[in-house]
C-alpha cells in the first residue's frame, strides 16, 4: 500500500509535470487549432494510450529493460528523435506553405491519435522520469502495481488538462480562422519539436 502522504506528494509532483508545457501539450494544441475540438481530443486520447503503455510496462516490470539494455535505450532514443524531427518539419512546412483553409476539412481522427501515442511512447525521457521518481513513492512487493496506479493517476490529470488545452485551441481556431495566427503558431510548435528532437538525440541517460 501507499501512504496518504506519499500519495499527496506524488499528486503534487504529477500536477506540476502535467502543467509544464511539453510535446504532448503542444501537439494537442496544434491539432485543436488546426483541426478543431475533435482532432484535439483525439490527440488527448493518443496521449492517454501512451499512459496505458507505460503503466503496463511498469506493471510487468519491463520498463527496467530500458536501463538494463543500452542498445534498447539507444534504439528508442533514435526512433523518438527521428519521429519528433519529422513531425516538427511537417508542421513547419504547413506553416510556410500557406494560410489555413477558410472552412475546416474533415479530420481523420486516427492521425492525431497515432501521433500523440508515438510522441509519448518513443520518448525515453518519459520512461526515465518514471524509473527515477516512482521508487520514491512505491516500494515493496507490490511496487509494480502501485507504480502502474500512480502513472494512471498522472494521466488522469493529464486528460483533464489536455482536454482544456484542446478546447482552448479549437476556440482560438474559430477566432483566428482568417488570419495567419494559427499557421504561425503551428510553425512555432514545429520549431519546438525539432529542437526537442535535437536535444533527445544528443542526450545521455
Amino acid at each position: 500500500m501507499i501512504s496518504t502522504a506519499a500519495l499527496l506528494a506524488w499528486s503534487a509532483l504529477a500536477l506540476i509535470v502535467t502543467l509544464t508545457p511539453g510535446p504532448d501539450t503542444l501537439l494537442v494544441a496544434s491539432h485543436g487549432a488546426r483541426g478543431g475540438l475533435r482532432a484535439g481530443l483525439a490527440a488527448v486520447s493518443g496521449t492517454m494510450a501512451g499512459g496505458v503503455y507505460y503503466a503496463s510496462l511498469i506493471g510487468f516490470g519491463a520498463l527496467n529493460l530500458l536501463i538494463a539494455v543500452p542498445a534498447l535505450f539507444m534504439a528508442v532514443k533514435v526512433a523518438g528523435a527521428l519521429y519528433l524531427a519529422w513531425l516538427g518539419a511537417n508542421m513547419i512546412w504547413r506553416a510556410l506553405r500557406g494560410k489555413p483553409e477558410s472552412e475546416p476539412k474533415p479530420v481523420k481522427l486516427s492521425q492525431p491519435f497515432l501521433q500523440a501515442f508515438l510522441t509519448n511512447a518513443l520518448n525515453p525521457k518519459v520512461a526515465l522520469f518514471y524509473l527515477a521518481a516512482l521508487p520514491q513513492f512505491a516500494s515493496g512487493p507490490h511496487a509494480p502495481v502501485i507504480g502502474a496506479g500512480l502513472i494512471a493517476l498522472h494521466y488522469v490529470m493529464g486528460a483533464v488538462w489536455l482536454s482544456f488545452v484542446a478546447y482552448a485551441a479549437s476556440r482560438a481556431r474559430r477566432i483566428a480562422l482568417n488570419s495567419t495566427v494559427v499557421r504561425w503558431l503551428e510553425g512555432a510548435i514545429g520549431v519546438f519539436f525539432v529542437g526537442v528532437a535535437g536535444r533527445l538525440a544528443l542526450a545521455q541517460r
